[in-house]
């Protein structure tokens, strides 16, 4: 019977989508243990963890892209998208500005990419304001956001040195302390990354739609 394998084919999904998710959220307890065990790296820098932080926001900086390449009228809200997770992404490269130029000169080109954003943007008020309130009336920007408070809040709460010293008192090791950090952040952005792929599967349909229609709804699914 035809509702018997449309239930079939939803449970298989949600078992499929659980599976995937658990590998997800086990990537960064994977990658510190290989950092750890096998490279012997520890919380020194240069990190697995760090690299793969670098990966994932690449990715991410990539899906938005895909999304703006595909939908013409998400270029300039997607400007700032795209911007934002480069700022970030420079940000997390400060070691290699630092060795190769001086230290703190991340600043600079996070500068000029977060400004050229902004600017290009402002070129068409109303067609950004209209992509940012799609953007975050969809479905998916719960699970961004989550992702963004993980990484900006959380992750600098709980790798806080005082409480830290608290906890662990006489027997206080910073490399604890920082592998715990590192940890969460990598968790945050395995989360931006999972939610901005879901933002590209979303907006798939645009493809199919009339060239002469606006696609700015494409964005607002609930």
């Amino acid at each position: 019977m035809p509702y018997r394998s449309n239930n079939t084919s939803a449970i298989f999904n949600a078992f499929a989508q659980f599976l995937f998710l658990a590998v997800l959220v086990s990537l960064p307890v994977l990658v510190i243990r290989f950092d750890i065990d096998t490279l012997k790296t520890g919380a020194s820098e240069g990190t697995l963890v760090e690299y793969m932080e670098q990966f994932l926001l690449s990715l991410t900086i990539l899906c938005y892209a895909y999304i703006a390449k595909h939908n013409p009228s998400f270029k300039r809200f997607g400007a700032l998208v795209i911007g934002f997770f480069l700022c970030l992404l420079i940000r997390e490269l400060d070691m290699f500005f630092d060795e190769l130029v001086f230290h703190g000169f991340w600043v600079y080109p996070a500068a000029i990419v977060a400004a050229s954003a902004v600017i290009y943007s402002l070129t068409d008020r109303t067609e950004t304001a209209n992509q940012f309130a799609a953007f975050v009336n969809h479905r998916n920007f719960g699970l961004l956001c989550m992702g963004l408070a993980m990484l900006l809040v959380f992750s600098r709460l709980f790798g806080m040195s005082s409480l830290w010293r608290e906890l662990l008192g006489d027997g206080y090791v910073r490399a604890a302390k920082n592998i715990a950090e590192e940890g969460t952040e990598l968790m945050a952005y395995v989360t931006i990354f999972y939610a901005s792929l879901r933002y590209v599967f979303a907006m798939k349909p645009a493809k199919h739609k009339s060239t002469h229609k606006s696609d700015s709804s494409v964005l607002c699914k609930r």
